[in-house]
């Protein structure tokens, strides 16, 4: 290994244009270097971690779960942090979905910076293009990258997916981020992680992780096999910058997905219950007065949705939430990951005897025909839940696992206070909108009506919450044939 500091080495001097010069170490293109990292980078076979050095050039290659590569000391620490300052005074955009929440400049393709034109130039040039191309043995499409900027604060975070995109003839081929916060520690969150698959080839669980390295340039091969995450940043007072796009290449048969969702992702609704139960049993005398419920259901057919407060009696209430915090231990995580991840508990007659009828009779006619009080639906299906959100739970919205259209009803076990910044709440989209979101609050029977253009998701649970969000989470479908 050379004695000289990696910054120091030799580095492309060339200017694009007037702008200031890139400085890419130039030793990863030496022909040794590039022959080493092609050749473990291509082998279907290599299975351990591996590191290539070559002409002081350092790299490395994880092997599971999928090839991902980073070459360390790429720049020279001096353009990068003056890149940096120049991306602090762009307009950042907060992004925020179902699928992440961090902060985002606009496509630096025709930024005209010193710094960040020098670098998006340098990127898309021949150059690096046929050097990418050597070093992973993949195809790409000159004159195509995506480039822009992330800042991820506290909370931020990225859930899993694959960057299986395609641009008409083109899909993206390679995924790259260049690492610009300095001195970042494991414990500050914020690592690509690195997702395995299951025999379907569904996303299991995150197996590796590339932590968030000042001046190393990481990549993997994009496809349905490529699932990744970028992990919540977990530091209270640190950002993690980086710059990230995408080469672009020819569209190929096997570039389309393959996985099929296992079959449990879906709660098919089953006829309700004939189960006979007097509902002053279980349910708050208020609510069962006929005009408590005219008035309610005045309120759901101009809003669409309502919430009921202190819906069970008090002591049911207390009794459920006793029985229910017994079953989590053996609870099932649902998955997969890039469709969501949450516990599951199933409530017997022997472990939860009270919980065990009060299901039964959420999901009997009886209870329907009080839902039919206060929404005027005629319900005739049902499917049932019990469910619980811990940090790093969630739910996205998926093209193949879409509740069918209905009424979506929860009954939330959760504390009586839960804090909005904790993430957690369900909400409710059409296209770009939010048409509304609803925070869990114990007791508190959520009613809303979605129909077919309206989607819903439980936002990430981030690592400040302080409680799980319990429910018993149940959808209703009306009778088609009216």
């Amino acid at each position: 290994m050379s004695d000289t500091p990696p910054e120091k080495r030799a580095r492309t001097e060339a200017t694009v244009d007037d702008a200031k010069p890139v400085h890419f170490n130039r030793g990863f293109l030496d022909e040794q270097f590039i022959s080493k990292f092609r050749t473990a980078f291509t082998d279907a076979e290599l299975a351990q971690h591996t590191n290539v050095e070559s002409n002081g050039c350092q790299a490395e290659i994880m092997a599971q779960p999928f090839h991902t590569g980073r070459l360390h000391s790429v720049f020279s620490a001096e353009f990068l942090r003056a890149l940096r300052r120049e991306l602090a005074g762009l307009t950042w955009h907060e992004r925020a979905n179902d699928l992440y929440a961090f902060h985002q400049t606009d496509d630096l393709a025709l930024n005209t910076n010193t710094h960040i034109r020098a670098l998006r130039t340098y990127l898309a040039g021949d150059e690096f293009v046929a050097f990418m191309e050597q070093i992973t043995g993949v195809q790409l499409t000159r004159g195509h990258l995506d480039l822009a900027a992330q800042r991820y604060k506290p909370t931020n975070h990225l859930l899993c997916h694959d960057d299986d995109v395609q641009r008409g003839k083109l899909t993206r081929k390679i995924a790259y981020i260049i690492y610009l916060t300095e001195d970042w520690a494991p414990g500050d969150g914020g690592a690509l992680g690195l997702f395995a698959q299951d025999n379907c080839g569904n996303p299991t669980e995150v197996v590796a992780r590339l932590v968030p390295e000042f001046n190393s340039l990481g990549f993997f091969l994009t496809g349905h096999s490529s699932y990744h995450t970028v992990e919540e940043v977990t530091s209270d007072d640190r950002e993690r910058w980086s710059v990230t796009g995408w080469f672009y290449g020819p569209a190929e048969t096997d570039d389309m997905p393959s996985s099929d969702l296992p079959k449990s992702v879906m709660v098919e609704p089953v006829p309700l219950l004939e189960h006979t139960c007097d509902p002053a049993r279980w349910i708050n005398a208020a609510y069962l007065k006929p005009q408590t419920q005219a008035q309610i259901q005045d309120s759901f057919v101009e809003q669409s949705s309502t919430e009921l407060r202190d819906f069970l009696r008090a002591d049911v209430f207390a009794t459920v939430q006793t029985e229910v915090a017994t079953l989590w231990a053996s609870a099932t995580e649902q998955g997969p990951a890039h469709v969501c991840k949450y516990l599951k508990a199933h409530a017997t007659h022997e472990a939860a005897p009270v919980t065990h009828e009060l299901l039964q009779f959420l999901q009997s006619a009886q209870f329907a025909c009080v839902l039919s009080s206060v929404t005027s639906l005629d319900l005739v299906r049902v499917s049932q839940q019990v469910r619980r959100f811990d940090r790093g739970h969630y739910t996205l919205v998926h093209d193949q696992a879409l509740d069918p259209a209905g009424l979506d009803v929860v009954l939330s076990l959760s504390p009586a206070e839960w804090i909005d910044t904790w993430g957690g709440s369900t909400h409710y989209v059409a296209d770009a909108d939010e048409l509304l979101s609803v925070s869990p609050q114990a007791n508190s029977l959520s009613i809303v009506m979605r129909d077919d253009g309206t989607l819903r998701f439980v936002k990430y649970v981030n690592h400040t919450a302080q409680e799980s969000r319990q429910e018993i989470s149940m959808l209703f479908i009306e009778d088609c044939e009216e």
